[in-house]
């Protein structure tokens, strides 16, 4: 294999795997878990692209790379990873080999979103209140000295996996059961990891803990951009559009460009950007962050070492033609440059995802009413008839159906459209005992 030192660790078949490959022929290698080896995503791809080893297992990974890598005779890898449960991985090996990568120091600290909520606020920047509870009583001690909404969420999730909004205390107890139930099932997911925290060296299990927040209400927005030098480069901007009828935080669609509050500063995101990141510890790398612009000023939700997923990146490459994975390579390779950015699209997208109505087996699925719409310019379905969801809260990920990319129009009502557009797909559900029909 012609192999340039590139190396993305940890990603999925369905996600990553096939689009890298397709665009960049013979010129990464990819370590993957051992449970995707059979993957028929695979199936029609040259194995000598992959390494699969247990990633949950530095030792085993670190001899199987080295072994790998001598045979292909590289001596100095750069090394990617585009999912938070593999951000410690990539960093490990990075630092073995001596290759640039965010610290895994860093990292630990920011995949525990109590610690790093800690650090911002030490830092001076905007962000939610927040503690750690183990149990009802705690949580609701929060509830009470917040003295307003408050927000539940796992301590190392992703996304709006077991993310809860909770109004009084019946909320509260009802969030926290479903909480406690749920946490132990994960104890085998990497995302859900016992964290050590690197100032104190003690373990934190979330599966045990969850992280109490207040509800910081106002227009939320997502962005990529690149720390060099203690300079920010705004990459990627996008504006949120929530799913009010699906589990609190489930994102219904992202515009681009966003639309910021009148009044708002977007030099501010520059500032906001530089302090959190090197708050955490981190000097150079890719991040994406979310943040809320609650009386114009930028309130920081996550940050993460690695580029925006979901429909984020087809997104961006629909409307300007820029390959945001491409461009992350580039940058962990030392190979981007900045300057050579086209412009932020003039005209509006968005990208509006498509849920599925129910749990059970896809019986009919159907997609051309949406396919016909003049605005639509692109339309991808992950999944197909014969293929079994399950919903949240026992599954966040395998609900979405899919997305369609079109040309916005801000005049719009953004709920009543992506539920237009969402009408549109036709879908039958079976559960066994009955079916649901959208």
């Amino acid at each position: 294999m012609s192999l340039s030192p590139m190396i993305v660790v940890g990603t999925t078949p369905d996600y990553v795997v096939r689009i890298l490959k397709k665009r960049h022929p013979g010129s990464v290698l990819f370590i993957l878990d051992s449970c995707h080896i059979n993957d028929h995503l695979l199936s029609d791809l040259e194995r000598d692209c992959f390494l699969f080893t247990d990633l949950e297992q530095y030792d085993e990974t670190l001899i199987s790379l080295k072994r790998r890598l001598s045979q292909d005779r590289v001596s100095t890898p750069g090394f990617a990873c585009f999912d938070c449960e593999s951000l410690i991985m990539a960093s490990r090996l990075a630092s073995y080999f001596k290759s640039p990568f965010p610290s895994t120091e860093a990292i630990l600290v920011t995949r525990s979103k109590y610690l790093s909520r800690e650090v911002w606020r030490k830092a001076g920047l905007d962000n939610p209140k927040a503690g750690l509870a183990s149990d009802t009583d705690e949580t609701l001690k929060y509830f009470h000295r917040f003295k307003r909404d408050i927000v539940l969420k796992p301590i190392s999730g992703s996304g709006s996996e077991l993310v809860f909004r909770c109004l009084d205390e019946l909320g509260v107890r009802e969030s926290v059961a479903i909480m406690e139930e749920q946490l132990k099932k994960r104890r085998y997911n990497p995302l859900f990891r016992p964290i050590r925290d690197p100032f104190t060296s003690v373990t934190m299990d979330p599966c045990e803990r969850w992280v109490v927040e207040e509800y910081v209400s106002g227009p939320e927005f997502s962005c990529d951009f690149m720390l060099h030098e203690d300079n920010v480069t705004i990459l990627r901007e996008t504006g949120k559009i929530k799913a009010d009828d699906q589990t609190f935080g489930s994102i219904m669609a992202y515009t681009l460009p966003p639309v910021y509050p009148e009044g708002f500063s977007r030099e501010d995101l520059y500032r906001v950007f530089l302090l959190a990141a090197k708050s955490l510890g981190y000097k150079w790398g890719h991040f994406m962050v979310d943040f809320i612009i609650r009386e114009n000023s930028v309130v920081i939700l996550e940050l993460a070492p690695r580029p925006g997923g979901d429909s984020i990146p087809d997104l961006l490459e629909v409307a300007t033609g820029r390959d945001l994975l491409e461009e992350y390579l580039k940058i962990m390779a030392g190979q981007f440059d900045a300057y050579m950015m086209p412009p932020a699209p003039t005209l509006p997208y968005a990208s509006i995802n498509l849920f599925i109505p129910g749990s059970g087996l896809i019986t009919d699925l159907d997609a051309s009413e949406i396919i016909k719409q003049h605005r639509i310019i692109a339309l991808l379905l992950k999944k197909k008839v014969g293929d079994r969801v399950t919903l949240p809260p026992d599954d966040y990920d395998n609900r979405l159906l899919g997305y369609c990319i079109l040309r916005w129009d801000y005049d719009w009502d953004p709920i009543s459209t992506c539920r237009y557009f969402q009408g549109l797909l036709k879908v039958s559900v079976n559960n066994g005992q009955s079916d649901y029909r959208h």
